[in-house]
C-alpha cells in the first residue's frame, strides 16, 4: 500500500497520559503511532505522567518532578515548525493543567492548524455548557485545528457548545488484534453447538466495578443454580481503583469478594470460572479466540468506545453489552445484545438465553465479525488518520522509520 508519510513536514508528536495501568486512550494513540511509523511517518511520543491515587494523599515530589521533566521534553515543540502535535486531551481539571503546557508549546511552535486534540473519554458529555469544566475544556479545544471524537453524539455536543462543525471529526476506534477468518468463526460456534459442549464466556477489561464485572460474576453465580448447557467462564483483568467506582473501596476488598464468589460458583457442576489477572498479546488473543460470548455490562460514567468490544468483534464473539457512551456507534441490534439495564437480573436473563441458543450466538457473532471487517479494520483506521494529519497528501515518503519517545 502506498503511503503518504510527511517527510517534508517533520515529526508527528504523539502526546498522551501514561498511567501505570492500562489506558484506552494510550492504547488507541499508540496503535496509530506505530501504524503510521510503519507507513513511513516520523513519529515521536511525548508521554505525560499520571498521578497514582490508589494510595490517597497529596501528590509527592516524585510526581511533580516527573511532570516537570515531561513538560521540559514537550518544550521541543517550540522549535519544531513544520511538524505536528496530536494530543489525547484529558477531561478533568488536573488533566487540563497537565495537557495545557504541551498544547501551548505546540500552538507557539507549530501553529494552530498543526494541532489535533482527540477525545477518547466521554466525561464532557455530563457537563453543563456554562460550567467551569466545560469552559476550560472549550478554551483548550480552541487551540487546535482539528478535534476528533469517537461518535456522532460527542460531535453533536461539541457543535452545540460552539465548536465549529468543520473542526470536529468522528474517528471510530480500531484495534491491533488480527481478525479471525470467517471460517474460523463459523467453526468455533459450530463446535459449541455440539451435544455436551461447553459455552465459553469472557469478561476482559480493567476491573473497575462500574465496568460491570460484579454483575458478570453475580450472573454466573445465578446461572450455576439453573439448568442448561455447561459454561466455562473467564474474568480477565487487573483490579484498579479509579474515579466513578461505586461498590468497593479498596483493591483488597474487591479481590476478596471475587475469590469468595468464584469459590461458591465452582462448587456446582454447571459453571466453572477462573480469574486471569491481566493478559496481553498472544495470551489475550487466545482468550478472545476461544470465547463464544463476550460480556461487558458497563455503566462506567465516562465510557466512550471500549477497544475490547472491537477485539471481540474481530474474534467472532457474540456480544452482550450496554448502550453506554459511544458503544452504539460500533454495534447495533443485529450484531450485539444490548441489556435493557446494566443489572445482574437483566444479564442473567440474556446469558441464560444465549447460552442455550447456539443459532442466535452464531448469528450475532457472524454479524459482529462482518461489521468489523467492513468498517473498523486497522488499515482503514490508519487511512483516515493519514487524511486528517496530512490532508493535502503532498508529502514525500521517507521510508519506514520511527523515532522513539
Amino acid at each position: 500500500m502506498k503511503s503518504n508519510g510527511p517527510a517534508s513536514r517533520g515529526t508527528e508528536y504523539f502526546c498522551f497520559a501514561d498511567p501505570a495501568g492500562f489506558s484506552g486512550q494510550k492504547a488507541a494513540m499508540e496503535l496509530v503511532m506505530n501504524g503510521l511509523a510503519q507507513r513511513g511517518w516520523l513519529c515521536r511520543s511525548l508521554p505525560l505522567p499520571v498521578l497514582d491515587r490508589t494510595g490517597g494523599g497529596f501528590p509527592g515530589l516524585r510526581h511533580f518532578m516527573a511532570m516537570f521533566l515531561a513538560w521540559l521534553r514537550a518544550a521541543q515543540l517550540l522549535f519544531a515548525r513544520g511538524s505536528g502535535l496530536w494530543l489525547g486531551l484529558g477531561q478533568t481539571r488536573a488533566s487540563f493543567v497537565r495537557d495545557a503546557i504541551p498544547v501551548f508549546f505546540g500552538r507557539l511552535g507549530l501553529g494552530r492548524s498543526r494541532i489535533v486534540l482527540s477525545l477518547n473519554g466521554s466525561l464532557f458529555m455530563h457537563w453543563e455548557k456554562n460550567s467551569l469544566d466545560a469552559s476550560m475544556f472549550r478554551f483548550l479545544l480552541k487551540q487546535a485545528g482539528i478535534v476528533t471524537v469517537v461518535g456522532e453524539g460527542q460531535r453533536a455536543r461539541l457543535i452545540a457548545w460552539g465548536v465549529p462543525a468543520g473542526q470536529v471529526h468522528v474517528v471510530v476506534n480500531s484495534c491491533d488484534m488480527a481478525p479471525s477468518s470467517a471460517l474460523a468463526v463459523r467453526e468455533k460456534h459450530a463446535r459449541a453447538a455440539e451435544v455436551d459442549a461447553a459455552v465459553h464466556c469472557l469478561f476482559l477489561s480493567s476491573l473497575i466495578d462500574t465496568k460491570g464485572y460484579p454483575e458478570y460474576i453475580e450472573a454466573l453465580h445465578r446461572l450455576s443454580t439453573l439448568a442448561g448447557p455447561r459454561v466455562e467462564a473467564v474474568l480477565c483483568g487487573r483490579l484498579v481503583l479509579r474515579d466513578f467506582r461505586d461498590r468497593f473501596s479498596s483493591v483488597t476488598e474487591a479481590g476478596q469478594w471475587i475469590e469468595r464468589e468464584m469459590s461458591e460458583i465452582n462448587r456446582g457442576a454447571r459453571v466453572r470460572v477462573r480469574w486471569v489477572k491481566g493478559a496481553k498479546g498472544a495470551d489475550k488473543a487466545a482468550l478472545f479466540r476461544g470465547a463464544h460470548l463476550f460480556v461487558l455490562p458497563t455503566r462506567y460514567a465516562v465510557e466512550a468506545q471500549p477497544l475490547v468490544l472491537l477485539e471481540a468483534m474481530a474474534s467472532g464473539c457474540a456480544i452482550i453489552t450496554t448502550r453506554a457512551g459511544e458503544i452504539p456507534t460500533i454495534l447495533d441490534e443485529r450484531s450485539a445484545v444490548f441489556l435493557r439495564e446494566p443489572t445482574t437480573d437483566a444479564l442473567v436473563d440474556e446469558l441464560q438465553a444465549l447460552v442455550a441458543d447456539s443459532a442466535t450466538r452464531a448469528r450475532l457473532a457472524n454479524a459482529a465479525h462482518t461489521r468489523y471487517l467492513d468498517c473498523y479494520q486497522i488499515e482503514r483506521h490508519l487511512d483516515q488518520w493519514e487524511k486528517l494529519l496530512n490532508p493535502s497528501g503532498k508529502w514525500r515518503v521517507r521510508g519506514s522509520r520511527r523515532n522513539g519517545g
